[in-house]
């Protein structure tokens, strides 16, 4: 994941991402959907796929939302605006959890307090300087489930992550083998 450290300056402040950006409009969209029971006369090999993968692709299902929003943002308040998924040089989860919609929890995603960490995060830039809404609360508190949870150890510690051993980095960026006990701990994770 060496993309991460090019663009830095864009990453961490979004106006050299996006000229003139004076506000960032951080949303968050549920992708938990119930799974339903596989058919009887399927094949017992199976394998799992996260609910984000399930369905049309979310970069354009959430984009094309984002679009529309910005839109109207144009249509009704003037400005410029710029719309950004998990593609583009944004540090999505420290501004989602800055503009409340949810805190950075021990997993390093973002948890809503409704929710949960289903969530899809994007972002609107736009040149109209908006009123800022308040932080969200790290509401963890002493929980360590999703560490004790987490098949690889990928969570190395509290709001630590490992990602070459994370399930989702090995199962979508990674290239080449995966060392086989990281296989074993992966279950059946496609």
């Amino acid at each position: 994941m060496h993309y991460l450290a090019a663009r830095f300056d864009e990453r961490t402040d979004p106006a050299a991402y996006f000229a003139g950006a004076a506000s960032v409009i951080c949303v968050g969209m549920n992708y938990h959907v119930r799974l339903g029971e596989g058919d009887a006369g399927e094949s017992s090999v199976r394998g799992r796929i996260a609910r984000y993968a399930l369905g049309a692709d979310y970069h354009e299902v959430v984009k094309d939302r984002l679009h529309a929003l910005a839109d109207w943002l144009r249509e009704t308040a003037g400005g410029r605006t710029r719309a950004a998924v998990d593609t583009a040089p944004v540090m999505e989860k420290d501004l989602a959890a800055r503009a409340g919609v949810g805190w950075v929890g021990k997993n390093t995603c973002v948890i809503n307090e409704g929710i949960g960490s289903w969530l899809l995060l994007g972002e609107i830039l736009t040149t109209l300087p908006l009123p800022a809404d308040e932080p969200a609360v790290d509401r963890c508190g002493t929980c360590r489930r999703c560490l004790d949870a987490c098949p690889t150890h990928a969570i190395t510690a509290p709001y630590q992550l490992d990602a070459r051993k994370c399930i989702s980095y090995l199962t979508i960026e990674h290239r080449g083998e995966i060392e086989p006990a990281l296989q074993a701990q992966m279950g059946d994770w496609l």
